[in-house]
């Protein structure tokens, strides 16, 4: 079996479990709770977030006047930028229905963003991460100066997932339970 048939594989085990509403805002308070504590949260002035899908977990509660937060703003040739908004409420449906920050939000260059937090699908313990298979996070993450955290549910932190060349590998991997640093 190739690696793009591995990915797929991977993919559909965990695109197959359910997580009711109420195990996903426990594991959304926890995950944001593990965050707040970690050093490379509390020292960064500009954090990424994601604008969470219904079956990924909600960082948005971590979104303060104390720092700067921005979010993936999708742009042609499957890029993203980062752009900031001060609510949440600001964010509007992107090109995938995915919220994100309206076009006349700030730009915010890669090279100030100081913490990343990132969604996947699946994330190995060596801190590597299976996305939805579109590259758009591959790409960008090359680009983006800061600590770059995986977060996902504990059924999400796998032995290793499959990997190409380019998947790039994260920092560290957060979950509710637990925290994986790249060696």
């Amino acid at each position: 079996m190739g690696i793009k048939e591995k990915k797929a594989a991977v993919r559909a085990e965990m695109s197959a479990f359910r997580i009711r509403p109420a195990e996903r805002a426990a594991a959304s308070a926890a995950i944001c709770e593990r965050l707040r504590a970690r050093e490379e949260f509390c020292s960064a002035g500009t954090v990424l977030l994601y604008a969470p899908l219904p079956d990924e977990l909600d960082v948005l509660p971590l979104m303060s006047d104390t720092k700067r937060f921005c979010f993936p703003r999708y742009q042609a040739d499957r890029v993203y930028a980062a752009a900031w908004v001060e609510r949440v409420e600001a964010l509007v449906a992107g090109q995938f229905g995915i919220l994100e920050p309206p076009d006349e939000a700030t730009e915010i260059p890669a090279s100030e963003v100081d913490l990343v937090v990132v969604p996947g699908l699946a994330f190995g313990k060596d801190c590597h991460r299976l996305g939805r298979g579109r590259g758009f996070y591959d790409r960008w993450l090359t680009e983006l100066a800061g600590y770059k955290i995986g977060v996902g549910y504990d059924h999400q932190l796998i032995e290793t997932v499959p990997r190409e060349d380019h998947d790039v590998q994260l920092d560290g991997v957060a979950t509710p339970s637990c925290w994986v640093h790249a060696s």
